[in-house]
């Protein structure tokens, strides 16, 4: 009898529902679990619109061995897709990891939607995809995954606690879900997200100003630069323009980037200007690079005139009235114009009904720490380039937590908004190397260089979701 006590006691205590188990003991039980009972793999396609598809990698558990391990849990993997980032983790290197760290009853499900040049040439297109199409694959995919009435949830009674996990774009996508489904979602992990867009024009030209003002503005303005972003604005500005043509390669007019579901901050805050209709930087940008009609902005056979439609702009916007000397004409004017200055006022949230009827998700969001200028005063060009991403990609998730702290948590203790909205910056491999105890290491860890603080940053956010599953 005693011994049946400490039994039942000893199983109440190990319960994952009850989430007391030590961090320690949980890792192990679960990688237990998982090597004892491998996970199942299939592929699902789900029809999008009139003839596209969009491919679901699904890894389950056993049902039989599941049953016993608490309630159902689902994790939402959206993979990072193209990116300026060469050492961006590919999300096939990324499943096998996942699978170790949670427990039995979690089910992971990849969505590989349609952006760039597909993988799968047997399900994605050979021609490059743009804009909406992601947002309607991962909105496809997830009404398919949370619908009671779907296959996936056939014999359950209770729906799933479902965690969305992404980085780059998949992260904006990810944010997207859990901005416009907040009831369906438990957490949102994000590492690096993609999610604004739209400002990355204003970045270059406040550098461009910068570097244009007088001697003691300039001196004053790169400061300030400096001490806000952590690295060089030669960096940054390289960066934010390799950025912005990925952006026409993604993107087949302004407006489709303007759209809070691309860019989710601004689902928070407003843009700050007006969506271009007019020649900007990003014409030039572009124009530099080399991008014509078949790999800019404009891919449809009816623009495909000598004019720039980069911007999307209007025909009449390009014709050349009967009194000007077109003889001398040579191409679009791509002269910058200056937009007018909008204030990026904040926008409530939810947008409809009272803001007590609904919670934002737990959410983290995971970026590189700000490091000193002279952390790295020598470097490659590529080295570079990907520090000013991580130093872009920090100052939208810095802005992001901030936003969702001040536009959803209206009428909240604060403390309760910093609970629910956290930040993650992680060490680079600089900052790990002036630690005394990390010196011995420096040999392992340079060759792996930037690449591995990005595996890192996913493992960080890899924990703290399994974390989230045991949270109630």
């Amino acid at each position: 009898m005693p011994l049946g006590c400490c039994r039942r006691g000893l199983d109440i205590f190990l319960r994952p529902k009850q989430g007391r188990i030590f961090k320690c003991h949980q890792k192990k039980l679960f990688a237990s679990a998982s090597i004892s009972e491998p996970w199942k793999h299939h592929s699902i396609e789900l029809p999008v619109g009139v003839s596209g598809r969009v491919k679901l990698d699904v890894f389950s558990p056993d049902r039989r061995a599941a049953e016993g391990h608490g309630p159902r849990n689902l994790l939402v993997h959206l993979p990072p897709g193209p990116s300026i980032d060469a050492n961006e983790t590919p999300s096939i290197e990324v499943l096998p990891q996942l699978q170790h760290s949670f427990p039995p009853s979690t089910s992971l499900v990849s969505i590989n939607y349609r952006l760039g040049y597909g993988i799968d040439s047997a399900i994605l297109p050979k021609e490059s995809t743009c804009f909406p199409v992601p947002i309607h694959d991962v909105s496809t995919a997830f009404d398919y995954l949370t619908s009671p009435t779907s296959p996936y949830n056939a014999d359950y009674e209770e729906a799933p606690k479902i965690c969305l996990l992404g980085s780059n774009i998949g992260g904006a996508l990810a944010t997207m879900l859990a901005l416009t489904e907040p009831n369906a979602i438990h957490a949102l992990a994000v590492v690096e997200p993609m999610i604004d867009w739209a400002g990355l024009d204003d970045i270059v030209e406040q550098l461009r100003t910068a570097e244009t003002s007088s001697p003691i503005s300039q001196k004053r303005q790169k400061q300030n630069a400096t001490t806000r972003r952590g690295v060089k604005n030669q960096s940054v500005r390289a960066a934010a323009a390799e950025l912005i043509k990925l952006r026409a390669k993604l993107f087949k007019t302004p407006s489709a980037y303007f759209d809070p579901f691309a860019s989710p901050m601004l689902f928070l805050r407003a843009p700050g200007k007006d969506t271009p209709s007019a020649t900007s930087v990003t014409d030039q940008l572009v124009h530099e690079a080399g991008l014509d009609l078949l790999n800019g902005y404009g891919d449809d056979d009816s623009q495909q005139s000598g004019s720039s439609t980069l911007t999307g702009l209007s025909a009449s916007s390009h014709n050349v009235t009967e009194t000007s000397s077109d003889e001398n004409d040579t191409g679009p004017d791509l002269t910058p114009k200056t937009q007018p200055r909008r204030r990026k006022v904040l926008r409530r949230w939810p947008a409809v009904g009272l803001p007590e009827s609904v919670t934002l998700p737990h959410v983290k969001i995971f970026v590189a720490s700000q490091t000193g200028q002279d952390a790295h005063p020598v470097s490659s060009e590529a080295e570079d380039l990907a520090r000013g991403h991580a130093a872009l990609m920090r100052a939208q998730g810095l802005e992001m937590a901030e936003l969702m702290r001040r536009a959803c948590f209206l009428g909240r203790e604060k403390s309760f908004a910093e609970e629910h909205v956290r930040v993650h910056e992680r060490q680079t491999i600089d900052e790990l190397e002036q630690q005394p105890e990390h010196q011995i290491q420096k040999c392992a860890v340079q060759p792996q260089g930037e690449k591995a603080q990005t595996k890192a940053k996913l493992q960080d956010a890899i924990e703290w979701v399994a974390g989230m599953f045991a949270r109630e």
